[in-house]
């Protein structure tokens, strides 16, 4: 998980300009009635999730796509606002939505960390809480793999996973991902979140939730494989298994230092503490 700065974008602003491609004139006009419904939860957004407690907005049932949600505004209606009139190319609402992907450094997925940004995820998804479908901090830039995985489900109490834009430091700075090295041939990797003991007991659960709801264990160890099978060739041109351990070591270090819970990370360290992997099972099986 990679925290990202919130959209430094008026709510409002972007609202307005997405309303401004709606061309049925009674429709624009039930939207431009609800702009102040909209902006008032727009800021109790913003203070709820700064204290993880999103789930006190009351979800929408699935489907029954004709109910109203806003003002006398439909679900469909509301979530048809973003998937016509910002997520669409050569719609007023677009500029937004492109300003909010590039809130990812390099272009990465905050939430697995290796995955290419190419949609973005309603935290709060927009077939349950369609009155957040284009406020600008309920948008994360995401992959595609993520934005499927999480899903749309509704929040309660105890399955939160952590927000981009509104989490801790801690979730960065505090080391939480570990894996441990499976003495398989050839050599796999197997990823766990731990959370440290003096966490509250809130971000403990939302961060086991994040690497569960999102298969990162699994993924990760498919990243992991891909590694594994390149380090076998580098390995086997160090003399001693020392030279290895030292190798490796510095590699876990650096990743500890400037990602600290990247399952790269997690994999160097467990690397380095392995005697199996250092002295010889990081070879590549017999032909």
């Amino acid at each position: 998980m990679r925290r990202l700065s919130k959209p430094d974008i008026d709510p409002g602003e972007v609202y307005a300009s997405c309303v401004s491609g709606v061309t049925a004139a009674d429709l624009a006009t039930r939207f431009n009635a609800a702009t102040g419904e909209v902006l008032a939860l727009a800021n109790l957004y913003d203070g709820r999730a700064n204290t993880s407690e999103l789930h006190l907005f009351p979800s929408s049932p699935w489907g029954n796509g004709a109910a109203l949600v806003l003002g006398e505004l439909t679900k469909d209606e509301l979530t048809a606002l973003y998937t016509n009139h910002m997520a669409k190319r050569d719609q007023p609402g677009r500029p937004y939505y492109d300003q909010i992907m590039l809130l990812a450094p390099l272009g990465k997925c905050p939430f697995c960390g290796f995955g290419q940004v190419s949609t973005l995820d309603h935290f709060l998804s927009k077939a349950r809480y369609p009155s957040f479908s284009v406020l600008p901090i309920n948008l994360i830039p995401a992959c595609t793999d993520c934005n499927k995985g999480k899903g749309a489900g509704v929040l309660d109490g105890q399955n939160q996973i952590p927000h981009p834009y509104f989490e801790g430091s801690r979730i960065e700075t505090d080391v939480w991902l570990y894996a441990s090295v499976h003495e398989t041939s050839p050599a796999t990797a197997a990823f766990s979140a731990i959370p440290p003991d003096n966490w509250p007991a809130d971000l403990a659960r939302r961060v086991v939730n994040y690497v569960r709801d999102l298969n990162l264990t699994t993924r990760f160890a498919i990243e992991a494989a891909s590694e594994l099978a390149s380090l076998s060739d580098i390995l086997s041109r160090f003399e001693t298994s020392q030279l290895i351990g030292e190798y490796l070591s510095l590699i876990a270090q650096t990743e500890r230092l400037h990602r600290k819970n990247s399952w790269k990370a997690a994999l160097y360290e467990a690397l380095s503490g392995s005697a199996w992997y250092r002295e010889g099972g990081y070879r590549r099986p017999a032909a």
